[in-house]
C-alpha cells in the first residue's frame, strides 16, 4: 500500500512538473521577443558622460587620498565629500596629466584632443599661435561635434568657463551653454567675476561666488530634464579654485569653525566684513576661504551623483574629475637659498612641467571602472577624445588629428591596461616667452625634461620617484639621447613652434602695439588742434606723457623677452623682469612725438 502510494505521488508529480514545464514554455514564447528586445535595447543604450573640470586645483588640495601608500596626496583640512563619494565608486587615476601647466592651452587641447604643440597654443596668451593659426580653430573637430556625429543622439551640453582662443562653445558642437547672447568670446575668465564681464559687470550675488551654485544648479537641471530620455555629454568646468578665492559667508564660517576645532593657526584670523567673501587677507583667513571654495565647487559633483541615482542612470554614466593644470595655490619652501613650490609631494605648481604644474587629481567612475581602485597607469586630458569614441560606440570617424589614445583597456584592466597613442608619448611643449621653457616627454615610467634656454636634460623615473629628487640623466645617456629626440622629431612633424619663433612673435606683436598707441596719439592730437582750446600745451604735454607711459612699459615687456633667453633656472623667478626693467630705466629716450 505504501509503495502504491509512493509510485502514484510520483505519477501526480511527473504530470504536475509536465504541465507546469508546458505552462512556462507557452509564457516564454509569449515574452521571448520582448526580453530579447529588452536585453537588446539595454545593451545598445549608448553611455552618458559627464567632465567636471576644476580651474587651477593642485594634486592634494581634495579630501581624497589620490595615493594609497603617500599620505601626503590628501589635504590635511579640505574636505570634498562628492569627490570623497566618486572614488568609493570608481578609481583614482595618480598619473592623469594636464594638457599644459596653464588654463588656455589646456582647454582647447582637451577640446581637440591633441596635446598642445598639435593643437599650437602651448600657454596661455600663446603669441605664436596667432602666426600658425591666423583663422583660428573652426577648421578642428571638437569632442562635443564629435558625439553629435556619433549617431546615437546624444545631447551635448557646457556650463562653465569656456576657452578664449575657441570663441563660443555653442558654435563648437555644444547644444546648451550657459554663454551670454552676442559675447562674441564666450565664457572668459572674467565671466567667474561678473554675469557680462564685458558690457555692465554685473556682479554675483553673495549666495553665488564664483558662478559655483548657478553651475551647481545648471548641470542638475540639465540632468534632470534629459538623463534618462537620451544620452548626453555635459562638461562642467568650473572657476573655482582660480584666484581670487571666493565663498559664501556660511562656507567661510562652517570651515573657519572646523579650523580652529582642529587646533590650526589663527594668526591672521582677524573678522571679515561683507555679506561674502572675496579674496580675504591674512594667512588663516585666506586658508579658510580656499578650503571654503573647494568644498562649494565639489557641491556640484554631490548633486549630479544624486540626481543620476535618482534617475538611474548613474551605472551607465562616466563620470570624469579632473583639473586644467597643477595647484595655483602651493606650498612655499626655501631649499639651498632658492623659493620653491610644493602641491603635496609635487615639486611646483601652475606655470611648471615639473610635476606638480602637469598632475592633476583625477577620479573617473563608470561602467568597467574598479570601484575604490588606484591606477598608476600615465594617461593624458587628450585621452579623452578617443575615449568617449570608442565607449560610445560613435558611427562616425575619429577626429583625423586626434593625438591620444582610448582609455578602455585601462578603465577595464587597471594596471595592466595599455594605452594605444598616435602621439610617441605623453607631450609637454611649454614654449612660454615669460615663464622658464621647458620640453617634456614621458614614456613608461620615465619623464624626459629638456631645458629650452639652456639645453640642460633632466631624466626622472616617476613612478618610484614622482617627487623628481633623482635626476637619473648622467646614469641613463642613451635612455635621455632616445627620449629626447623622439621628442623633437614630434615636436617638428606636428610644427609645435620653438622658443625662437615665440619670442620673434612677441617682439613683432609689441612693435604693433607700439605703433597703434602712436598713432592714436596723433590721431587725438589732431582732434585737439582742430578745436584749438586755451590748454592746447597742457593737454599735448599731458598725453604725451601718458603714450610714454604705455611706450616705456612695451619695451620693458621686450627687453624681459630677451632676458627670457638667458634664463637658465628651471624655476619662476623675478629676475628677468627686474633685469629688463633696470636695462630700459638706463636707456630709455622719451618719445618726443616727431
Amino acid at each position: 500500500m505504501g509503495h502504491d502510494f509512493v509510485a502514484g505521488r510520483h505519477s501526480l508529480l511527473n504530470v504536475f512538473l509536465y504541465n507546469t514545464e508546458s505552462m512556462f514554455k507557452s509564457i516564454f514564447k509569449c515574452i521571448a521577443p520582448f526580453v530579447f528586445a529588452a536585453t537588446l535595447l539595454a545593451a545598445e543604450t549608448p553611455p552618458n558622460f559627464i567632465i567636471i573640470y576644476a580651474d587651477d586645483l593642485g594634486y592634494a588640495d581634495t579630501s581624497v587620498q589620490m595615493m594609497d601608500a603617500d599620505p601626503s596626496t590628501k589635504h590635511k583640512f579640505i574636505q570634498t565629500p562628492g569627490l570623497d563619494k566618486l572614488a568609493e565608486l570608481g578609481t583614482r587615476y595618480t598619473a592623469s596629466y594636464s594638457p599644459t601647466p596653464t588654463c588656455t592651452g589646456s582647454r582647447i587641447s582637451i577640446q581637440h584632443g591633441q596635446s598642445s604643440a598639435k593643437i599650437q597654443y602651448r600657454y596661455v596668451f600663446d603669441v605664436y599661435s596667432a602666426v600658425q593659426r591666423p583663422d583660428g580653430y573652426d577648421d578642428e573637430i571638437t569632442i562635443a561635434e564629435m558625439m553629435k556625429d556619433a549617431g546615437k543622439n546624444y545631447i551635448t551640453a557646457h556650463f562653465g568657463k569656456g576657452c578664449s582662443a575657441m570663441g563660443r562653445f555653442d558654435e563648437s558642437g555644444y547644444d546648451i551653454t550657459d554663454e551670454n547672447p552676442g559675447e562674441a568670446g564666450g565664457n572668459g575668465n572674467g565671466h567667474g567675476s561678473y554675469w557680462d564681464p564685458i558690457q555692465k559687470k554685473t556682479p554675483f550675488p553673495p549666495d553665488n561666488p564664483k558662478r559655483m551654485h548657478s553651475l551647481r544648479k545648471s548641470a542638475a537641471g540639465f540632468l534632470k530634464e534629459y538623463a534618462g530620455e537620451q544620452p548626453f555629454f555635459m562638461m562642467v568646468s568650473h572657476y573655482a579654485p582660480h584666484i581670487p578665492f571666493a565663498c559664501t559667508r556660511e562656507a567661510f564660517e562652517r570651515n573657519k569653525k572646523r579650523w580652529i576645532e582642529m587646533g590650526f593657526s589663527t594668526d591672521g584670523m582677524e573678522d571679515l566684513p561683507g555679506d561674502f567673501i572675496l579674496n580675504p587677507k591674512g594667512e588663516a583667513n585666506r586658508e579658510i576661504a580656499y578650503a571654503a571654495m573647494i568644498e562649494e565647487m565639489d557641491m556640484t559633483l554631490v548633486d549630479i551623483l544624486k540626481v543620476l541615482k535618482d534617475k538611474g542612470e548613474l551605472d551607465n554614466t562616466y563620470i570624469i574629475f579632473t583639473s586644467d593644470n597643477g595647484g595655483g595655490k602651493a606650498d612655499k619652501v626655501e631649499i639651498d637659498g632658492e623659493k620653491r613650490r610644493f602641491n603635496g609631494p609635487l615639486q611646483e605648481g601652475k606655470r611648471s612641467i615639473f610635476e606638480g604644474g602637469i598632475r592633476v587629481p583625477t577620479v573617473i567612475s563608470g561602467p568597467g571602472i574598479r570601484a575604490g581602485g588606484e591606477c598608476n597607469v600615465p594617461i593624458v586630458q587628450w585621452d579623452l577624445m578617443a575615449t568617449l569614441h570608442d565607449l560610445s560606440g560613435s558611427n562616425g570617424p575619429l577626429p583625423p588629428n586626434t593625438d591620444g589614445g582610448s582609455l578602455r583597456d585601462v578603465f577595464e584592466k587597471g594596471n595592466s591596461g595599455k594605452v594605444a597613442r598616435v602621439a610617441p608619448g605623453i607631450l609637454h611643449h611649454y614654449t612660454c616667452h615669460y615663464h622658464p621653457t621647458i620640453s617634456s616627454i614621458i614614456i613608461g615610467d620615465y619623464k624626459l625634461m629638456r631645458h629650452l634656454a639652456s639645453g640642460e636634460l633632466r631624466l626622472y623615473n616617476i613612478k618610484t620617484d614622482y617627487a623628481e629628487q633623482n635626476n637619473l640623466a648622467d646614469s641613463m645617456p642613451e635612455k635621455v639621447a632616445a627620449m629626447d629626440a623622439i621628442r623633437q622629431n614630434y615636436v617638428d612633424e606636428v610644427d609645435g613652434g620653438s622658443t625662437d619663433d615665440v619670442r620673434a612673435a612677441h617682439l613683432k606683436l609689441i612693435d604693433k602695439f607700439c605703433q597703434q598707441s602712436k598713432d592714436q596719439y596723433h590721431n587725438k592730437l589732431a582732434e585737439l588742434k582742430a578745436k584749438n582750446p586755451s590748454d592746447f600745451e597742457a593737454q599735448k604735454s599731458k598725453m604725451l606723457k601718458e603714450l610714454n607711459v604705455k611706450l616705456k612699459k612695451n619695451f620693458e615687456s621686450k627687453e624681459e623677452t630677451r632676458q627670457m633667453a638667458k634664463h637658465y633656472s628651471w624655476r619662476e623667478s623675478s629676475g628677468a623682469k627686474a633685469k629688463a626693467k633696470e636695462i630700459v630705466d638706463a636707456t630709455w629716450v622719451d618719445y618726443t612725438g616727431e
